[in-house]
């Protein structure tokens, strides 16, 4: 691009003082001069051959603009009313032309340079004016390098490295209109009005996410999209919590469920479950849930821990997949939904430096436990006949002593909360975010550094990570490269006060301490009866708290993704990605000789300790094309894709280690009789080929088809491919001409979308018969009549991908210039060939193998609104609520013989708690239990109601009846977004209503609670003490197990408010004086109150938490 300015000359001497620098000025003026003259003189004397005849003037100006090449500028609506010309010559003079020709129109003409400037004659010129301004984004940050054109012409001019333009705008400038454009900005056009100085503000091309999908591969405009998909901005993930984005997630569409984990609560070393739309798959107790979804980070897969630990500083957009439609090209990971995650991308301008940081405050909530007091125990004590003189094995006249003596500690005022003393007051932990990011239009730079520190409100548990990134993009014409590589740290500590259920049994009588202050070993022993006399020494877990012990994890990670980008023709783009991710890790788990695990051992004193090296690589290769014919608009992609894990893990456990303070894994004397250094080495493939289009006819009706095509290293040789596919449409009704005219309806969309997922939820190997080693002969001179290796798994060449077949139907508006929005969907997955454990003879050597079996199928609706109750701009003045609700009934459709062992497997345990049954037409989810008619207010004792309809007295494990399903009916959230000026405030709440759920607490905190350990306090108030109490728990004298029971099946409606937050964004003029250009601070609460119409111990082994949090985000 050439870059112009007029230059006149009239009056120029006159700028001059008659000095000494006069002759020296006159002869650089005259040089300058005369190249001017020379340049006008070469401009006019350019020889044109010209064949016009009855041409508007337009034309005429085309054809001299075509064989001269310079520039003409004028008043399109003057040249359009001079009429028609013709004009015969050759090899003519251009002034000539210029002057016979316009002049037959009265027009004439001035030349500046290599400008041509045609006006009306007799038209007094008010000549060239010059425009100043700075680009900036909306952020503030100016952007150098933005190309600034007078729209129509060539002439143009760049921001230079402050943002700034000063462009020449032509004498008659009323027609002019500028365009900026810059990459990664959206295009804008400002009309000049005759001001001296126009000040821009671009915005970035993908902004408004509201208005695209983004699924990893392509990005598709929302309004032309039929699949179903919720995406969150990086802000908005800000204003719920500081902590990790999956719980955000959750609190911002229900749909993305959390699994409750009850009983690890709050740990920051845990990381949670979730479901998108139910569980598609079968799950069996103790087993890792199948059914969490895959997460995609910038194109490629990472794991949920990868997710866990993300600093929310670095994401852009994160977007939720849940149809076929949006899924399909996933194949055979997206029978669980998909997640995609969008990271930061540079911004170009000058330096700009931002920090976010936070400090985290965390607080254990208890409010569920309801433990009795030392006076409340020993008075449960006694009730039980715990000290009453009884004939049975074990009674002597110490109980008589060891009441006097606990009797004395009661009076003496001793009661201890043993709750308090594993769990920290006040956990207090800080998050620290620097970036730096800069660049122009042809390459752009970012950096950024993180610390996190989360502290649990268990003593002496935490999680540390630690970190940065580069990243670099390179713009060259059609081509463009990005490269981002990144360090992660990351360490784990568990709290050494083991597990906070121990601390719930001990007697509060018993101080933990001794006379001296010392730490107690043992707090006490007892004796009881159990088809024998038992006894039972109670150890001290803060004995072993302040012993030297290690309990961590660490690893290393390290990701590079690597993008290229090539604009072929317009339309056609073909892009390739590269991610290489290698992760090492280790877990330490060291035990003190004096350890009390150990008192009745030999070797005292343990160490585990495992190592993992995992590397990954991920290939991906897309060509897209895009194509706009009058109404017809055309969207090709094809991917092809390829991918390798590699997982090297090895382990070790010795003991017998001499000094408690020698905590190094070499210290230990040898191995744990009959164990041995362990390991595996596992690798996975995977490759895919995918073919996806849109199309769209005038805005209104829309269409979208995938196919994939996936091949497995992990299923059976028999079915190493699986294809998976989805075909969506829609109709936009609000683009049809009879609605534009109604001005109520700014969108309103239908859509329907029909395909097939797969799912692949187990470990390598399953479908390969596997050998190991025989080492039974390691230290024998031969094998002779021994096999050198035993067969380790029973494969099945047969086994196959998971399909899950999804349906959903949907509805999208926008009403009131939307200032209502509004989303309802209606869905049914089906699940076929769902992967289970399947028992066969134990004389084969194994208890089961994998199998395609069962059905399952999950259907519901989904709803979503958002209203805008007050919207007045020139106040800074909104207020938005909204409201989500989802429902989701899981059902299984078939089981087979397999399953039927499998029910009948669980029916022969008798257990204090119900086991997992399978039947068709029920929830999987389903609870199963005997029917109580109550506790019998003569004896005490519970009568059953058998499957005959018979009242018993027994328990039996053949009358499982189904008793309500965990699963509830309706779930999902309301809140609220408050803005006013710089002020915002945002609630959200959650709410669960019609599910059922069984009681544990009250079986083993009421019922099956042993006399000589602490439980709940409804054991002394709500149990049956004498012949005709009403009561619903079995007398206190009765210490036999409590099998599930229709009494402990209660319904939970439940409501929580997940998130609360207010912040302030400074706009002081004073804080740009200091450099700064943003300043906002933020205090959110998390989890801040629950409420539940069922009253059970939430956190057993680690307590649930309040979270509180300061934020600040400042930019230089």
């Amino acid at each position: 691009m050439k870059k112009n300015r007029l230059i006149r000359f009239p009056g120029l001497l006159k700028r001059f003082r008659k000095n000494l620098m006069f002759i020296k000025c006159c002869i650089v003026f005259i040089f300058v001069f005369s190249l001017n003259l020379s340049a006008h003189v070469f401009s006019q004397s350019k020889l044109v051959t010209l064949d016009l005849k009855e041409v508007s003037v337009e034309k005429f100006v085309d054809a001299v603009k075509q064989q001269t090449g310079m520039k003409i500028m004028y008043n399109s609506g003057v040249v359009r009313e001079a009429g028609q010309v013709s004009v015969q010559v050759k090899d003519k003079e251009l002034s000539e032309v210029l002057d016979m020709v316009l002049k037959k129109v009265n027009l004439e003409y001035e030349l500046y340079n290599d400008i041509i400037l045609i006006r009306a004659k007799g038209e007094v010129p008010a000549g060239p004016k010059v425009l100043k301004g700075v680009v900036k984004d909306k952020s503030g940050a100016v952007l150098p390098g933005v190309t600034v054109v007078i729209k129509g012409t060539t002439l143009g001019v760049s921001t230079d490295i402050d943002g700034k333009y000063s462009i020449t705008i032509p004498e008659d400038g009323k027609e002019t209109v500028l365009m900026f454009t810059f990459v990664g900005m959206k295009p804008q056009e400002v009309r000049y009005a005759g001001q001296e100085t126009l000040n821009v503000i671009l915005t970035e091309e993908v902004a408004e996410m509201e208005e695209v999908v983004v699924n990893g591969y392509f990005t598709r405009k929302k309004e032309s999209f039929t699949g179903v998909s919720k995406t969150f901005s990086g802000d908005e993930l800000k204003t719920i919590s500081t902590g990790n984005i999956l719980n955000t997630l959750s609190v911002l569409d229900p749909s993305f469920t959390k699994v409750v984990n009850n009983e690890m609560g709050s740990d920051p070393n845990t990381i949670p479950d979730f479901e998108i739309r139910g569980s598609s798959s079968l799950k069996a107790e103790y087993e890792n849930n199948p059914n969490m979804p895959t997460f995609i980070m910038d194109g490629f897969e990472v794991t949920a821990q990868k997710v866990f630990d993300l600093d929310p500083n670095r994401v852009r957009y994160i977007t939720i997949l849940k149809d076929a439609s949006a899924t399909a090209i996933y194949g055979s990971r997206a029978a669980n939904g998909v997640v995609v995650i969008e990271t930061v991308l540079p911004k170009a301008g000058k330096l700009q430096l931002s920090y976010n940081g936070s400090a985290n405050f965390e607080i254990a909530d208890l409010s569920d436990y309801n433990l009795m007091n030392a006076e409340e125990k020993l008075e449960y004590e006694v009730r039980s006949g715990l000290y009453e003189k009884s004939s049975k094995p074990g009674w002597t006249d110490d109980k008589l002593d060891a009441y006097n003596r606990i009797l004395k500690l009661v009076k003496e005022g001793n009661d201890v909360d043993w709750l308090s003393i594993p769990v920290r007051e006040l956990g207090v932990g800080h998050k620290h975010t620097v970036m730096a990011e800069g660049g122009n239009e042809s390459f752009r730079y970012a950096f950024d550094l993180f610390y996190s520190n989360k502290v649990g409100v268990m003593k002496g548990s935490k999680r540390d990570n630690y970190g940065g990134g580069i990243r670099l993009q390179y713009n060259l014409k059609n081509l463009k490269f990005s490269n981002y590589a990144s360090f992660d740290h990351l360490k784990s500590v568990n709290s050494p006060y083991g597990s906070f259920s121990s601390y719930l049994y001990y007697n509060p009588y018993y101080n933990p301490y001794d006379e001296n202050g010392n730490v107690k070993k043992v707090l006490y022993s007892y004796e009881y009866y159990d088809r024998g006399i038992t006894s039972k020494t109670m150890y001290n877990e803060l004995y072993n708290a302040v012993l030297p012990s290690k309990n961590q994890q660490t690893s290393n990670n390290f990701l590079n993704n690597f993008s290229i980008e090539y604009d072929i023709i317009q339309g056609l783009k073909l892009k390739a990605n590269l991610s290489l991710s290698v992760d090492n890790g280790k877990t330490d788990v060291y035990k003190s000789y004096e350890n009390t695990e150990f008192l009745d051992k030999e070797k005292k004193g343990s160490y585990a300790q495992s190592t993992s090296n995992d590397f990954s690589y991920d290939i991906n290769v897309i060509l897209s094309y895009f194509k706009s014919l009058k109404k017809h608009f055309i969207n090709l992609g094809f991917v092809y894709n390829l991918q390798e894990k590699q997982y090297d893990n090895t382990s070790i456990y010795v003991v017998g280690f001499p000094n408690a303070n020698m905590d190094h894994v070499s210290i230990g004397s040898g191995y744990q009789e009959g164990a041995k250094p362990g390991g595996s080495f596992d690798v996975t493939r995977l490759v895919g080929f995918v073919g996806n289009l849109g199309y769209t006819y005038d805005n209104r009706f829309l269409l979208d088809a995938s196919v994939r095509s996936d091949g497995s290293s992990i299923y059976g040789s028999n079915n190493r491919w699986g294809t998976f596919w989805s075909v969506g449409v829609g109709y936009n009704i609000h683009n049809e001409k009879f609605m534009k005219d109604w001005g109520v309806i700014n969108l309103l969309k239908i859509r329907g979308s029909i395909g097939t997922t797969g799912g692949q939820n187990f470990s390598p190997y399953q479908a390969m018969a596997m050998y190991s080693y025989n080492d039974s002969r390691i230290n024998t001179i031969s094998y002779s009549g021994y096999l050198g290796a035993i067969m380790k798994a029973f494969g099945n060449k047969n086994l196959k991908w998971q399909k899950v077949e999804k349906q959903n139907v949907g509805l999208d508006f926008e009403i009131f210039h939307s200032r209502l929005t509004g989303s309802f969907n209606v869905y049914r997955d089906l699940s076929k060939d769902v992967l289970i454990d399947v028992s066969i003879a134990p004389s084969l050597g194994f208890s089961s193998y994998k199998e395609n079996l069962g059905e399952v199928e999950n259907s519901g609706v989904e709803l979503s609104l958002k209203g805008t109750v007050l919207r007045d701009v020139k106040r800074e003045l909104n207020w938005d609520i909204f409201f989500n609700l989802a429902h989701n009934k899981n059902k299984v459709k078939k089981i087979n013989k397999a399953l039927t062992a499998f029910n009948a497997d669980q029916d022969s345990k008798v257990e204090n708690k119900p086991m997992i049954r399978y039947k068709e037409g029920l929830s999987q989810n389903t609870i199963w239990v005997n029917e109580s008619l109550g506790i019998d207010p003569a004896t005490g004792d519970e009568i059953f109601l058998d499957m005959n309809g018979n009242k018993v007295n027994k328990w039996d494990s053949k009358n499982y009846k189904p008793w309500g399903s965990s699963d509830p009916k309706i779930y999902g959230t309301v809140g609220t977004m408050f803005m006013y000026k710089g002020w915002e405030l945002n609630a959200h709440l959650y709410y669960k209503y019609g599910g059922y759920i069984y009681n544990q607490t009250l079986v083993d905190k009421v019922e099956n609670v042993n006399p000589n350990e602490n439980g709940d306090r409804r054991i002394l108030y709500d149990r049956w003490n004498e012949p005709g109490d009403v009561a619903k728990f079995k007398k206190v004298s009765d210490v036999s197990v409590t099998n599930p029971t229709s009494r402990f099946v209660e319904k939970e409606n439940y409501i929580q408010l997940q998130a609360l937050s207010v912040s302030y964004d400074f706009r002081s003029a004073k804080l740009k004086e200091w450099g700064i250009q943003r300043l906002k601070i933020s205090a959110i609460g998390n989890d801040v109150f629950t409420s539940s119409t069922v009253r059970m111990e939430r956190g057993t082994s680690y307590p649930f938490a309040r979270t509180f949090s300061l934020a600040a985000q400042i930019t230089f």
